[in-house]
């Protein structure tokens, strides 16, 4: 059984992973959005199982965790954001978005984006 991300008109398909996984990442999102104070554009389809998710939300939720994280030199907040972070925009990407970067503040951020990317799409 999977759970699906699909962009909010259904035309494309920004993840599909393992149920649990999928629940895990929408629950960490929920509560990072809590705390950045964003809406994470995520939305729970009960009849298709999975998430909408409405991209320009999405995009605004997800520079704003690239942002928090950019904003501090804090190891273990560093370490707390960054699966969910680069989770993020793989997602964001796949749908057509981006983020506006900061390289200078990223501290090694995006180094592990292509191996995020294989394996949310591994087969």
């Amino acid at each position: 059984m999977s759970y699906p991300f699909q962009s909010t008109d259904r035309s494309k398909t920004l993840w599909d992973p393992a149920l649990r996984v999928g629940q895990a990442y929408t629950a960490l999102s929920r509560e990072a959005g809590e705390l950045i104070g964003m809406s994470t554009g995520l939305t729970e389809n009960e009849r298709l199982g999975g998430s909408d998710v409405d991209l320009f939300a999405f995009q605004q939720f997800t520079q704003g965790l690239y942002d928090r994280y950019c904003s501090t030199s804090n190891f273990v907040l560093h370490g707390l954001l960054r699966g969910l972070l680069l989770t993020s925009i793989v997602m964001l990407e796949k749908g057509g978005g981006s983020i506006d970067r900061n390289p200078e503040r990223e501290d090694g951020l995006l180094e592990g984006l292509d191996a995020y990317a294989r394996a949310m799409w591994e087969g």
